[in-house]
């Protein structure tokens, strides 16, 4: 996981993708709060960002999502919320990893987790295998998020 501010992107530039990864972040400067939600690809099977408008959950409703196969990059381009990384060990998977959706759930456990606090100009990164759990309400501001996960393949990161 890593969680740092949209102006240091350049410290994470994979060496061997770093065209593709520098189009990556040009493309998620694209997106504005007026940004249509829905999925924009950018490099078919490679990069493309879902666009999304919510709001946020209740801790207590959170689970744990995990991939495999495309990392995440999350920002807020409206809005406000909360994020945790949990490690995945010895959580109770409650939804079998489906390769289709890239997608498996866990159960939260407070226990382990590591909070983030996105707001807009932030980012957070998720690596496959690494449990996550998104769009959490941030208590002092419980309103309306429009975000952007960039999904971009893991062989970028190979």
């Amino acid at each position: 996981m890593i969680c740092d501010f949209l102006i240091d992107w350049r410290r994470y530039v994979p060496h061997r993708h770093a065209s593709e990864f520098c189009q990556a972040i040009e493309f998620l400067r694209k997106f504005t709060p007026n940004s249509e939600n829905g999925k924009h690809v950018l490099l078919e099977n490679l990069v493309y960002a879902n666009v999304q408008s919510y709001c946020p959950r209740d801790l207590a409703q959170g689970v744990v999502e995990y991939h495999r196969e495309f990392v995440d990059l999350q920002t807020v381009l409206a809005g406000e919320e909360d994020i945790y990384y949990v490690p995945t060990a010895g959580l109770t998977e409650i939804k079998a990893y489906d390769a289709a959706g890239d997608c498996g759930l866990y159960a939260f456990d407070a226990k382990e987790a590591v909070h983030c606090h996105l707001v807009p100009g932030n980012f957070v990164i998720f690596f496959p295998e690494e449990g996550h759990m998104p769009c959490i309400e941030h208590a002092a501001n419980p309103g309306e998020v429009k975000k952007v996960v960039l999904k971009l393949h893991r062989s970028l990161f190979e």
